[in-house]
């Protein structure tokens, strides 16, 4: 079974802890747990390979199955039976698009991409090089050369 460790920030499961709570706990791995958006309740069991993790305090309003490993990683304890509302989040701030209209990377956190397409990505990182992400005027700017090439850059708020 594969379970999930975030390399990244981290803050899509955080952000998440508002919404996912433990209704009842059955034994110390398995728990009934509420979307508080959907209202769904479903039963999930802490993977064997997290229990010792979950077992540790979680962050201040993060989600309750979330943990921060040894290595300063994340990493979801339910990830293989995780509630809809997190298989279905993309931890995305960004999509780009190519010039035949599918898409082509995605932008997460301020300014990471993830991409196979090898000429967008010397693109984007030196366009990044010239305006540095916390710039007003950064977004215009990575728009504006993005669409020089044939791409565009669609924020997601």
């Amino acid at each position: 079974m594969a379970t999930f460790t975030c390399t990244r920030c981290g803050k899509c499961c955080i952000s998440l802890g508002r919404h996912i709570r433990i209704e009842r706990s059955l034994s110390p791995v398995q728990h009934y747990v509420r979307n508080a958006i959907s209202g769904e309740i479903m039963m999930v069991t802490i993977h064997p390979d997290k229990r010792a993790l979950f077992s540790e305090k979680p962050g201040e309003g993060w989600c309750p199955f979330l943990r921060r490993d040894q290595d300063g990683l994340f990493s979801c304890t339910i990830y293989e039976n995780r509630p809809a509302i997190c298989r279905d989040f993309r931890c995305l701030t960004m999509v780009i698009t190519g010039p035949d209209g599918t898409e082509a990377a995605q932008v997460v956190g301020k300014a990471t991409i993830i991409t196979r397409d090898t000429v967008l990505e010397e693109l984007w990182n030196s366009l990044k090089k010239q305006v540095p992400a916390g710039d007003p005027g950064w977004l215009l700017h990575m728009q504006k050369g993005l669409v020089a090439q044939g791409y565009t850059l669609e924020p997601l708020t």
